[in-house]
């Protein structure tokens, strides 16, 4: 006797959707309580913070504001940033940026550090505030069990109702909703550990005013801890500005082509659950 033989179309639907919103509410639970409780550690440095906080991008975001508030960077007409100073002191990663000829753009000075954001990534690792690459695989997965499960009761369900003659039009878009949700849950998995999120919250509830008005010498920490919106009305919005453009490029693009990684690319943090 087949599963759910006796049951309606209606009736596996009902049941099916009851489920899906378990096992969403399942995916956002276990990466929330079953991640590694790593170890704490001191993350005070913008550089650091900037990584666990929105890894790569939100490094080279930092990174591009210190430059720019300290002179070696100057607005470019068209959005974009040019090296204004190259012999400002800065660090390995700030270096790389500043070495560029051509205008600066957001995808570039991304990539530019992209070696610096994995060494910081993996230090970080070390430090047991970032999960290492076999305890984030091990996360993801466990997240998208319970899509997996559904998944394979809705693919039974879908292929016996189809050999009987039945619509199951609406199942498979439940189907695919199943599947898009497993996707998002799996690439936006968190890769901080316990410590390393809560280095992060304890760096915003210690440094929360530079979300209202970070001056000059507080920018790049404020733009690691906060991101580029905190420039918004400060001599240092360009970065902001070019941080906009560069998201609405990477969207443009990403949409045509079907990232990050974390959601994350490049060992980052603070992206989902």
């Amino acid at each position: 006797m087949q599963l759910f033989s006796s049951w309606t179309g209606g009736d596996f639907l009902l049941f099916y959707t009851m489920l899906l919103g378990l096992c969403t509410v399942a995916a956002w639970w276990i990466p929330a309580h079953l991640r590694e409780p790593g170890r704490s550690g001191e993350s005070s440095d913008p550089e650091t913070l900037a990584m666990l906080a929105g890894g790569r991008e939100r490094l080279a975001d930092s990174l591009l504001v210190d430059l720019f508030v300290r002179g070696g960077l100057a607005a470019a007409d068209d959005g974009k940033l040019i090296v204004a100073q190259p012999g400002v002191p800065a660090t390995p990663a700030g270096k790389e940026l500043l070495a560029l000829d051509a205008p600066i753009t957001l995808a570039e000075a991304r990539k530019r550090i992209g070696v610096h954001a994995e060494r910081l990534a993996a230090r970080l690792r070390r430090n047991g505030l970032m999960l290492r690459p076999e305890e984030l695989a091990r996360l993801r997965w466990l997240s998208i069990a319970p899509f997996g499960a559904l998944l394979m009761l809705g693919l039974y369900r879908q292929r016996a109702g189809a050999a009987l003659g039945e619509p199951t039009g609406f199942l498979v878009a439940l189907l695919a909703l199943t599947v898009v949700l497993a996707v998002f849950r799996f690439m936006k998995t968190d890769p901080r550990t316990i410590a390393g999120i809560a280095a992060v919250a304890e760096a915003r509830k210690r440094s929360a005013r530079l979300a209202r008005a970070p001056q000059a010498e507080e920018a790049a920490m404020a733009v690691a801890l906060f991101g580029t919106a905190v420039l918004v009305g400060t001599p240092w919005e360009p970065v902001h500005a070019m941080r906009q453009q560069g998201s609405s490029s990477d969207s443009g693009s990403s949409s045509g082509d079907s990232d990050s990684g974390s959601g994350c690319g490049g060992g980052c943090g603070g992206c989902g659950g």
